[in-house]
């Protein structure tokens, strides 16, 4: 059942999405904290708003109606507020409208009053004071998801692209070390020197030089540059690649974050060297990362 609005028949403004969003939130009650959708806002019969399926693409395109005034995003984060030590979890419903503004209702940890947040204006938004939606403002996949679709900026907290070339460089060596570690004998232990052929190796296919003399690098490419690397279909990250498709469609914050997201991390790949190599194979592989200046992964 299509929550009710004000009629609106051609877009929404800030409050009548808030009234959108309020009877959505009324109807579905208590929403449990990993869940994750996305729904668009289309018009419906007697100027109402109805609520209408769109497709998320095996490639992370998402795929909305021509005629929606919004997506609606449910979602949750952990999340830091107002430079606190403790984390929170944020439970949303947010509305990303075609013009950028963003409007949500919001439950903090365990209070199960809900407050309310604009982009448009933060002064009618309900009970939250402005400047309050900057901080509220859901930067996850799903809600990026959602402004790609209408061709908006995504919100991401991005890595520091050294983090990509550590952990890029550091996969293909465990893949490597693997492939050595299950020898037909049985499990054995990997020495340093069998993957001294990675020493310098490029982790993202050609847009990482080498100084031939120090081994350093010799420039670290732009996140821009590896997602038009990746949307031409040049980029592969050991046995992890990127859809051409999805890296096109997304911006360069929005495919830091998917990449972010979908490589192991710097712990989780040390883990694979330590069981493969212990302590020597660690050592060297967090020696060739600080020596390229891509920093110490711990």
């Amino acid at each position: 059942m299509p929550p009710s609005s004000p009629p609106s028949t051609t877009a929404l403004d800030g409050p009548r999405t808030l009234d959108v969003l309020a009877s959505l939130d009324a109807q579905l009650g208590t929403v449990d904290p990993d869940a994750r959708a996305l729904v668009a806002l289309t018009a419906g019969e007697g100027g109402s708003v109805a609520l209408t399926d769109v497709e998320l693409r095996d490639d992370g395109i998402l795929e909305v109606p021509g005629d929606a005034l919004g997506i609606v995003v449910v979602t949750s984060e952990d999340v830091r507020l107002d430079d606190a030590d403790e984390v929170v979890s944020l439970r949303q419903l947010v509305a990303v409208l075609p013009d950028g503004t963003e409007v949500g209702i919001v439950r903090v940890g365990d209070d199960p009053q809900p407050r309310t947040w604009s982009t448009a204006d933060p002064d009618t938004a309900g009970n939250d004071p402005p400047g309050s939606a900057e901080g509220l403002r859901p930067r996850d996949v799903t809600a990026n998801t959602a402004r790609r679709a209408f061709g908006l900026p995504s919100l991401a907290e991005v890595p520091p692209v050294e983090d990509l070339l550590a952990r890029a460089w550091l996969l293909q060596a465990a893949e490597a070390g693997l492939s050595r570690f299950d020898s037909p004998d049985g499990p054995r232990e990997v020495e340093p020197e069998e993957l001294a052929h990675l020493d310098g190796a490029d982790p993202l296919s050609g847009l990482c030089t080498t100084d031939p003399d120090t081994g350093e690098a010799d420039r670290v490419p732009t996140w821009e540059e590896v997602r038009a690397a990746a949307a031409r279909g040049e980029l592969q990250l050991a046995s992890y690649t990127v859809e051409p498709t999805h890296a096109a469609w997304l911006d360069a914050d929005g495919f830091a974050q998917v990449v972010d997201r979908t490589l192991p991390s710097t712990e989780q790949l040390l883990g694979t060297l330590r069981i493969v190599g212990e302590d020597p194979l660690v050592g060297w592989a967090i020696g060739h990362i600080a020596e390229r200046g891509w920093g110490r992964p711990v």
